[in-house]
């Protein structure tokens, strides 16, 4: 008799599976084999993988291996072994079948009528079922778990050990987890954070050395005392999970207080501030120190980016002047690309011989007070309106209430009943949103003019350091953002740094691009603080 070739497959899904697992699947696979007379070639195990993907290693090594028309079957344990969705187990099949493969298994047998077929598609979506219901029953009881605060398993966020299912404060991890926020509070940067706890002897629990990322860390809002579940979107089309994009707060489990408190709200939503302020900028400077505001520049055309870049204008001109110039000028963005050193001397010109210059500190209290107001006077506004909306929401639910009440037909009824869910919904997404502001509100910083003064010195001194670096990271701090375009250069400034808050102040200078590209111009600028042009 001829002897068949064949593989065979076998799976389970996590270390509890003991009635179908790994050995007593491959023992009746083989069992199968020698009442058909099939030669086994190899065995294809995927552990602890679930049915209802075909990312599995073995399953795609297996598939690949067909292309070799080395065997003739594939032999499971059951069907549900071979996967839990419907469309993956029949296009796999069929795919198979290219090769003259079949799947079989031991214990179903489903013949090649359309009968046949029938039951084998109803088996392969009871197993379907099946997953999707134990999937659900299972999130049931996490999101109960997670209404309660307890902890879902995994390693324990730095700083905390779980004790009966709840976070408890490590006390010497803490003291690390406090050192990293003040550290970035003090302009660490993430190297330099991790370069500090090496040479400080600080070590993770399991003794490993710290990495350069504390992103995650300084982000998590569980060491302000906030438990949250469910934060993280879902997979994308390829399964791939971005990690910093949440769902939408109506699914988010939220419990303040939920977890012991390692870092007060001050010092929490100091390093959110700077945090975001960073967000949209790239910290890279040429080696040579070139561009000083590499990252803090766009283009007022097109919105692009604008980077530090050499021209060479001259003819047998062989070193080249450092210049900034939109990102997208090939693209025929009409912004011409400005003078490095002609923009940055007359920022530090702007500082130090105008806005900073001591004779001038009333014009820059006055100043810092007015945007100051007015920025409080906008957060206020922002803050009412969004309470305004809150009402108006809560007021159209007890309308739909009262309808739904007198109302007889049964489809209306439940109509009223989505809508009120889905307003209910808007409603924590605003009161979350007036939380945030209130928090930012509550941390607004006091208006103190000596403050304004000594600060205003000290960036001053600063700026007119010979260390690159040091004067880098000053103007990056006073400066949010220079837009130029071929009319104009504006300067944002950052003025709630000169009142040591974190809440953004902004007032914009406005320049002629003429009287900073043109060297006879520049020289001669008087920078009289009455002249300049600011917005607030």
């Amino acid at each position: 008799m001829v002897q068949l070739e064949g593989v065979a497959y076998a799976r389970y899904s996590s270390d509890r599976q003991q009635e179908s697992s790994i050995v007593v699947q491959l023992a009746e696979i083989r069992r199968f084999c020698e009442r058909h007379n099939i030669h086994l070639r190899h065995e294809y195990v995927d552990e602890a993988q679930t049915g209802t993907n075909a990312n599995r290693k073995s399953f795609q090594e297996m598939i690949k291996d067909a292309e070799k028309r080395e065997f003739r079957f594939v032999i499971v344990h059951r069907m549900d072994r071979w996967a839990r969705n419907v469309d993956d187990a029949r296009y796999y099949k069929k795919y198979l079948r290219k090769y003259g493969i079949k799947v079989v298994s031991t214990i179903e047998e489903f013949d090649e009528t359309p009968e046949g077929e029938f039951f084998e598609l109803m088996s392969m979506g009871m197993a379907e079922l099946y997953s999707k219901k134990l999937a659900r029953e299972c999130r049931a009881g996490m999101l109960a778990n997670a209404r309660e605060a307890k902890v879902h398993g995994g390693v324990p966020l730095l700083g905390y050990r779980v004790q009966n299912k709840k976070y408890v404060i490590e006390e010497k991890e803490a003291d690390i987890v406090r050192l990293i926020f003040n550290l970035f509070l003090q302009g660490y940067g993430y190297v330099e954070i991790r370069n500090y706890l090496y040479a400080n002897g600080y070590r993770r629990a399991d003794g490993r050395v710290f990495t350069a990322h504390f992103y995650d860390i300084l982000r998590n809002r569980k060491y302000i005392g906030e438990y949250a579940y469910n934060v993280e979107a879902e997979r994308d089309e390829r399964g791939i999970r971005n990690k910093h994009k949440s769902k939408p707060e109506s699914e988010i489990i939220r419990i303040p207080d939920g977890v012991p408190r390692i870092i007060d709200d001050d010092t929490f939503f100091r390093v959110q501030a700077i945090m975001d302020e960073r967000k949209q900028r790239r910290k890279y400077f040429n080696p040579n120190g070139k561009y000083l505001f590499a990252g803090l520049m766009k283009c007022g055309c097109c919105d692009g980016s604008v980077c530090g870049g050499v021209r060479y204008n001259y003819k047998g001109l062989k070193v080249g002047r450092p210049h900034y110039q939109c990102n997208r000028r090939d693209r025929k963005c009409p912004t011409t690309p400005t003078n490095a050193e002609y923009l940055e001397t007359y920022v530090y010109r702007l500082l130090s011989w105008c806005l900073f210059k001591k004779e001038n500190s009333q014009k820059l209290i006055d100043l810092v007070r007015v945007s100051y107001i007015k920025t409080y006077e906008n957060m206020q506004a922002e803050y009412n309106a969004l309470l305004a909306k809150i009402d108006e929401k809560q007021a159209k639910i007890k309308e739909n209430c009262l309808k739904e009440t007198q109302e007889e037909m049964k489809s209306l009824r439940a109509y009223l009943a989505e809508e009120n869910c889905a307003i209910r919904w808007e409603i924590n997404e605003l009161t979350r949103s007036a939380q945030l502001l209130n928090e930012r509100i509550s941390m607004y910083p006091e208006f103190k003019p000596k403050r304004i003064i000594k600060m205003a010195e000290s960036y001053l001194d600063r700026i007119r350091m010979t260390s690159g670096k040091t004067s880098q990271v000053a103007y990056r701090e006073l400066i949010h953002l220079i837009t130029m375009d071929n009319n104009e250069i504006r300067i944002t400034f950052n003025l709630q740094r000169l009142l040591d808050g974190i809440e953004r102040i902004p007032a914009t200078v406005i320049e002629v691009r003429n009287n900073i590209a043109h060297p006879n111009k520049h020289a001669c600028q008087a920078l009289e603080f009455c002249d300049l042009k600011v917005q607030i």
